[in-house]
């Protein structure tokens, strides 16, 4: 960096968008060479990670709760974020703050010359994760896989505990288009130390590899449960979730649920809505979701603030398909005023739930 750049929070900022928020780079060599260069500082964690379909965040936030309140130093590092990356990074629930963001940004951006090949903007804020969680000395480090297992950036750690969420299709073009695939690629995170806590069927247990113990459990709760006994640690696992997981905010609940998968779970444990605000991403099964929500839900689409949004014009044509009746908008601010004061879901995509809970002024949400 030249050292008359001006280089705080926002350089930082931009230089992370540069690299391209969506853009997916599988694979270990390049982020083994990142930390190798700035000296391995993952292989001082004690570590949990945190691999599946869904389940995944809010398996890592109860942990991160449950040992914050027994009295341990935890790092947790979660994805995506709704409004800033900030969130990705904390301490004991405290995400890490600007300035110390911008100097991590800046010692991994120098380390990045060099290199054949540029990290992508997972595997730089992995490494920006990783030395600051080192340079805390905390008991017990979380951290939640981001896209698969064997090839994501994370599974640079040899974890003491995995724990592995949830099985169903997802992202199809990088995982495989089958379960079975998909099993073998996200139990790539388990080493043969590993105590492994999964919620698989039993039938998917043969793609984990050999591991020191493997136990089952059938919710966040119970999952979190089983990998703090592992760790050998005794603290109680709490009711606490993430914000955009069934995240109330009077007449409207938030809702993350960006699969098939997820969106079926939340609908079977929710009050049938009177209004659906919805959008989602490309690279997802729109008629398959379309077909989950309540036929008694007014159906409100939204294109989600991403280049790789489907238009709210393209929901409402796909919701015909099936012959159901919808209305774009041309904002959630838009959809919201609509709904009134009706019980109205927002869900189908992190990138929607951020609007939306800009637009409501929720905690965080006017993040940088």
């Amino acid at each position: 960096m030249n050292r008359r750049e001006k280089w705080d929070y926002h350089t930082a900022l931009a230089w992370l968008d540069e690299l391209g928020e969506t853009q997916v780079k599988p694979g270990l060599a390049r982020i083994r060479q990142l930390m190798a260069a700035l000296g391995d500082p993952q292989q001082q964690l004690r570590a949990v990670i945190v691999g599946g379909t869904n389940g995944k965040g809010t398996t890592c936030w109860l942990l991160e709760d449950a040992l914050c309140r027994a009295g341990f130093r935890v790092d947790c590092a979660t994805s995506p974020h709704l409004h800033s990356p900030r969130e990705r990074l904390r301490l004991n629930q405290v995400p890490v703050g600007e300035a110390e963001f911008a100097a991590l940004a800046a010692e991994v951006r120098e380390a990045c010359h060099g290199m054949a090949e540029h990290p992508s903007y997972f595997e730089v804020l992995t490494a920006i994760t990783l030395v600051w969680f080192a340079r805390h000395e905390a008991d017990i480090v979380i951290l939640e896989v981001g896209l698969g297992g064997e090839l994501d950036a994370m599974n640079v750690i040899d974890a003491e505990v995995a724990v592995l969420t949830t099985l169903a299709l997802e992202h199809t073009d990088w995982l495989g288009d089958n379960l079975e695939a998909i099993a073998r690629t996200k139990a790539g995170i388990v080493r043969p130390g590993t105590h492994v806590i999964t919620g698989w069927p039993p039938e998917f247990h043969r793609f984990i590899p050999p591991c020191a113990s493997l136990a089952s459990g059938a919710s966040a709760r119970e999952w979190a449960t089983l990998a703090l006994e592992r760790l050998g640690i005794t603290a109680e696992v709490g009711e606490t979730r993430p914000p955009g997981r069934r995240e109330r905010a009077g007449n409207i609940m938030l809702d993350c649920a960006h699969n098939p998968h997820a969106l079926s779970w939340l609908l079977a444990r929710i009050v049938e809505p009177a209004v659906v605000v919805f959008g989602c991403l490309r690279d997802k099964p729109l008629a398959k979701m379309l077909a989950l929500l309540p036929l008694g839900a007014e159906l409100l689409a939204c294109a989600p603030d991403s280049p790789r949004a489907r238009s709210a014009a393209a929901v409402v044509a796909t919701a015909r398909k099936l012959g159901r009746r919808g209305r774009a908008c041309d904002s959630v601010a838009e959809a919201l005023e609509l709904a009134g004061e009706r019980p109205t879901l927002v869900v189908g995509s992190s990138y929607l739930v951020a609007e939306a809970r800009r637009d409501l002024g929720l905690p965080g949400s006017d993040e940088a």
